[in-house]
Parts: structure tokens; sequence; C-alpha cells
């Protein structure tokens, strides 16, 4: 067969290819591992079968000789050799069962670390969805929250320019008001005070001629034949109607006062 042997040692499982130690329970083992394990007891480490008999643990060789294979079955019986024959290729079948049910057993030790792994991938792909699923809500709550500001910080963009239009526009009314004054469009207010006591000097003025022009057409002359001088009779003058002319024009009487002090 073309199927290498391998070590039954678990910890070993060093292929054979050249000589090894084989036992009568149908195991075998590296050389290595045999001086290291049958040095201390008679017992089979992969059975613990009693190993006490001196043909109980034998080493072999794996490729013998042409002339090894021409004596060693020589002079022996035909049942003899094929009871050894069939003892060989029972324990090939032995040794491929093993070898079998031990990659069975890896594969089962395998399969099961991959459920496991599986699970935890499962497990961990639950979660990383979970917080992938928070992370895109987060995401559109906060892209919600910048439109919003977006939208406020153009909304203040716009009343800023409002504003800015607004300010620009007094700006140029008040240098407009500033170049008027400058140019003399805007009166000053000494001229205007000076024109309010022009305006009250012409009233008074006014005023004065149409006093006069009362008294002289409201008083009575009388001449004095007797004496043979001319002079104004203050009595028969209409005080009255002078100072009602007067109050007319909207102004003060002197005579008032004068009335007052007599």
């Amino acid at each position: 067969m073309d199927t290498d042997l391998k070590c039954n040692r678990l910890t070993c499982r060093k292929a054979l290819t050249d000589k090894a130690v084989v036992t009568t329970c149908s195991h075998i083992f590296c050389v290595e591992c045999a001086n290291e394990l049958f040095n201390a007891a008679r017992l089979c480490p992969a059975c613990e079968a009693s190993l006490t008999e001196p043909d109980d643990v034998v080493v072999c060789s794996l490729h013998p000789t042409n002339d090894y294979k021409t004596s060693v079955l020589s002079g022996l019986a035909p049942s003899t050799i094929l009871e050894i024959c069939s003892r060989a290729i029972s324990f090939w079948q032995y040794q491929i069962y093993q070898e079998s049910s031990f990659q069975q057993a890896v594969v089962r030790n395998l399969t099961d670390r991959n459920a496991q792994s599986q699970k935890q991938l499962d497990s961990v792909v639950r979660e990383a969805n979970g917080e992938i699923s928070l992370l895109n809500n987060k995401i559109a709550d906060l892209e919600r929250d910048l439109e919003l500001e977006r939208r406020k910080v153009r909304e203040l963009q716009e009343s800023s320019r409002d504003r800015d239009r607004e300010y620009q526009k007094l700006k140029a009314q008040n240098d407009k008001m500033k170049r008027k004054a400058l140019l003399g469009g805007i009166p000053n207010v000494n001229d205007e005070l000076h024109k309010s006591s022009s305006f009250e000097e012409n009233r008074q003025r006014a005023f004065t001629a149409n006093v006069n022009m009362n008294m002289n057409t409201g008083m009575g002359v009388g001449i004095n034949n007797g004496a043979g001088t001319g002079s104004i009779n203050m009595n028969s003058m209409d005080v009255g109607a002078v100072v009602g002319g007067m109050e007319a024009n909207g102004a003060s009487s002197p005579l008032r006062f004068l009335s007052a002090a007599h």
C-alpha cells in the first residue's frame, strides 16, 4: 500500500519511512518515541496494553532488502505464511481504521470549532449591524440638524444682507445731507434766528405805523380858538380803538401800561 504509516503517539504523529517499533497490540511508533516510552514501562502508550513478552515489542525495517524478503519466510509452512500474512494485513487494516478515526475526530473537532466560530461571527455581525444601524440613524439625525443649521445660516445671511442694504441706504442719505450742509443747501440755525428777529422787527414797525395811523384818524383835533394855539385834545382821542387795533395785530400796547400808571 502507498499510505505511509504514522507514529501512533498523539503528540508525535510523525510519518514513518525507514524503521519503526511495532507491538503485538497492532500499534507502531517511531524509534525516538519507543526509546522514550518503553524504557520506563512495558505498557503500550496508545492502548496501555501490557507488553511483557520479548517479542511483544520489535524493531522492523519498513523497506527490507530483497535478501531479507527471500529468507524471512523461507522454510515456513504455507499455513504459517498465510497466518503471518493475515496478521500483517489485519495490522494494516487497523492502522488505516485508526488513522481514519483520528482524521474523523480531527474533522469533528474542526467542525465544532468552525460552528462555534460561526456563532461568534454571527453574534459579532449582528452586533456590528446593530451598531451600524444606530450610527446610520445618528448620521441621519446629524444630517437633519446640519440642514436646519444651514437653513438658519442662510436666513441670517439674508437678514444680514438686508440690514447691510438698509445701512448703506441710510449712510448714503447721511452723506447726501452732509454734502447739502457743506454746499449751503440746509439753512443754518443762526440764519433762521436772524430771519426770525427780522420778522419781529418788521412786525414791530408795522405795529407802530398802525398805531400812528389810528391816532391820526381816530382822535379829534381841537383848536383852542381863544388861546390861538393848536393842541391835540387827548380827551377826544379814541384810546379803546387804538388798543383794540394793537391787540388785533398781536402786539402789547404801551398805552395799556400808561393807563395802568395813571
